[in-house]
C-alpha cells in the first residue's frame, strides 16, 4: 500500500515568493508570505478550520485541514481523518507523569489523576516537528488508535517520504503496571523514557487503551547526548492494554521497548530501526506473537537486547511466539543479547543472518552469571522450544562458547525465507503444535498466556501455507 505524506514546505517554492528562513536538507522550514506549499504544488493562504483544542495552520492545497495539537490535553479529545494533526514539542495526555501518593489515581500532592481518551480515527495522520516532538500517554489515560489494513494510522515526521530517522521522537505509553523497582506499599514512581515523568504501579492488568493498525516511523530523536526516544515505548504498561498490526519503522534508537509491565501484542512489524529492533528491562512479562524484525543491511545493533535490571527481581520473563528476525546488523556478532538477569522463552522462533562478513555470526549472547543460570536451572526461566538459526555458533557469553541454553534448536540451517518471509525449510513445516497450557504445566517459570497464544504447525512470523501475509497491504510500501 502506498501512503501520501504531507509535506508542508517545498525548496521549489523558496524561489518563486519571499521567505524568512531556512534550514538544509529534507527537513526544510520556510515560512511564505501569503501561504504555505504542500509539496503537491500551488500555495494557499487560508486558515484551517480547527476544534476548540486545536491551533490553525494552512490548509494544503486541496482543502485540507492543519491543525496543531496543544501542549497538554486534559480531556477526551478525537483526532478526525479528514484533518492533518501537527505536533511540534511534547504533547501530553493527562497528568499521570506527575509523582503518585501510594494511592493510584492520587497525585502526591493530593490532587486527582486526570483520565483523558486521545481517540485517533483509522487513516489519520499525525506529522511531527522536527527534534523533540513526541506524545506521551500517561497513568490514567488512554490511546484509542484504531486504524484498519485499509486505512493505518501514520505518525510520523512532516518532511517528504518515511525514509529519514531521528527527525522526531516517537510514542511513550505509561501505566500503573508491573515495574520490579517498585515496592509493595510504597508509591511507585519510575522515570520513565525521554524524560517524560514517572510511570508504573501494581495494577498488572492495567489498560492504556489500543493501538491497532498504527505505523510509527523516522523517530528516534536524541534529546540529550547518547539518549534517544524509542518508536515506541511501554512503560509499566497492563496487560488490558490492545496492541496489533503495529509497525515501527526507521527509528534511531530501538524499535519498541517494553519498561516493566504485563502488555501483550500481536502482529508487530519492525523494520530498519537503528538501534536494537525489540528491548525489554525491568520486569517485563507479557507475550508476544506473530513478529517480524528485519534490519538494514549492516545497521542497526542486535535484533533484541534484553535484561531484568532495573532491580534484581522479579524477573523479565516474557514468551515470544511465531517470530521472524532477519539479523543483518553491524557491527554486533549475534542476533540476541539476553543479559542482566533476563529470563525468557522463545517459542517458533527464527533467527536468519546473512552469510556475509561484518554480520552477525552468533545466534545469541547470554551474558553475565544470572541470565545464564536462568537458562540452566531446573525448570530454567530463559528457553527455546521450535526454534531455527542459521549463524555458524548458536550461543556464547559475547566471549566465547557456551552451552547455558538447555533445548537443542530444531535447525541450524538456512530458513529459506521466501518473498512474504515464510520459512521454507521442511524443518520448519508441520511441527507439533506448542500446547502452552501444558508447556506452563511442565515450566512453573512459563509465562505463556494459552487463551492468548495460537498453537501452530509451522516456525517463524509467517504461515508458509498463506497466500498473503498478515503483513501486506498496511505496512509501509517497500519496507519488507
Amino acid at each position: 500500500m502506498k501512503f501520501s505524506k504531507l509535506l508542508l514546505v517545498s525548496t521549489v517554492a523558496a524561489a518563486a515568493v519571499g521567505l524568512h528562513g531556512c534550514t538544509e536538507g529534507d527537513e526544510t522550514s520556510i515560512v511564505v508570505e501569503g501561504g504555505t506549499n504542500n509539496g503537491g504544488g500551488g500555495t494557499v493562504g487560508g486558515p484551517s478550520t480547527c476544534p476548540d483544542f486545536a491551533s490553525s495552520r494552512p490548509q494544503l492545497n486541496d482543502g485540507t485541514n492543519v491543525c496543531q495539537l496543544p501542549s497538554t490535553i486534559m480531556s477526551d479529545t478525537t483526532l478526525t481523518a479528514d484533518t492533518i494533526w501537527r505536533i511540534d514539542g511534547r504533547v501530553t495526555v493527562g497528568n499521570g507523569n506527575l509523582e503518585m501518593s501510594t494511592t493510584e489515581g492520587t497525585l502526591a500532592n493530593g490532587a486527582s489523576v486526570v483520565s483523558a481518551t486521545l481517540e485517533i480515527e483509522a487513516g489519520t495522520q499525525i506529522v511531527a516537528a522536527p527534534g523533540f516532538s513526541n506524545i506521551v500517554i500517561t497513568r490514567g489515560s488512554k490511546i484509542e488508535a484504531n486504524g484498519t489494513a485499509s486505512a493505518p494510522i501514520i505518525m510520523s515526521s512532516e518532511d517528504d517520504g518515511y525514509d529519514g530517522n531521528q527527525e522526531w521522537g516517537g510514542l511513550i505509553l505509561q501505566g500503573y503496571g508491573n515495574h520490579n523497582t517498585c515496592t509493595a506499599g510504597a508509591a511507585c514512581n519510575v522515570d520513565s523514557e525521554g524524560e517524560s515523568g514517572f510511570a508504573g504501579g501494581f495494577t498488572p492488568d492495567d489498560d492504556s487503551g489500543t493501538l491497532r493498525y498504527v505505523i510509527v516511523a523516522e523517530g528516534g530523536y536524541e534529546f540529550a547526548v547518547g539518549n534517544e526516544i524509542n518508536g515506541i515505548s511501554f512503560v509499566g504498561v497492563g496487560s488490558g492494554t490492545t496492541v496489533e498490526y503495529i509497525q515501527v519503522h526507521g527509528n534511531f534508537d530501538d524499535g519498541v521497548e517494553f519498561y516493566g509491565g504485563s502488555v501483550n501484542a500481536k502482529y508487530v512489524v519492525l523494520t530498519a530501526n537503528g538501534d536494537e529492533s525489540l528491548d525489554w528491562d525491568e520486569g517485563y512479562v507479557g507475550n508476544i506473537q506473530y513478529l517480524l524484525a528485519v534490519q538494514a543491511a549492516d545497521e542497526g545493533d542486535y535484533c533484541i537486547e534484553a535484561d531484568t535490571e532495573g532491580a534484581a527481581s522479579p524477573l523479565s520473563i516474557p514468551t515470544i511466539a511465531n517470530a521472524t528476525f532477519v539479523c543483518d546488523g553491524d557491527p554486533e556478532d549475534a542476533g540476541f543479547r539476553l543479559k542482566a538477569g533476563t529470563g525468557g522463552f522463545f517459542h517458533h522462533t527464527i533467527i536468519d543472518v546473512d552469510a556475509t562478513p561484518g554480520t552477525p555470526d552468533v545466534c545469541m549472547e547470554v551474558e553475565g552469571m544470572a541470565a545464564q543460570q536462568n537458562a540452566t536451572a531446573n525448570p530454567p526461566a530463559l528457553d527455546i522450544n521450535q526454534f531455527i538459526c542459521d549463524a555458524a555458533t548458536f550461543e556464547t557469553d559475547a566471549n566465547a562458547q557456551t552451552n547455558n541454553i538447555q533445548t537443542a534448536p530444531v535447525s541450524t540451517d538456512d530458513p529459506a525465507l521466501n518473498a512474504l518471509y515464510a520459512a521454507t525449510l521442511a524443518a520448519a513445516n508441520n511441527v507439533t503444535p506448542t500446547d502452552y497450557a501444558a508447556y506452563n504445566a511442565g515450566n512453573s517459570n512459563s509465562t505463556a498466556i494459552p487463551s492468548f497464544l495460537d498453537q501452530t504447525d509451522y516456525i517463524g512470523a509467517v504461515d508458509p501455507d498463506a497466500a498473503t501475509a498478515w503483513w501486506e497491504g498496511w505496512t509501509l510500501d517497500g519496507t519488507l
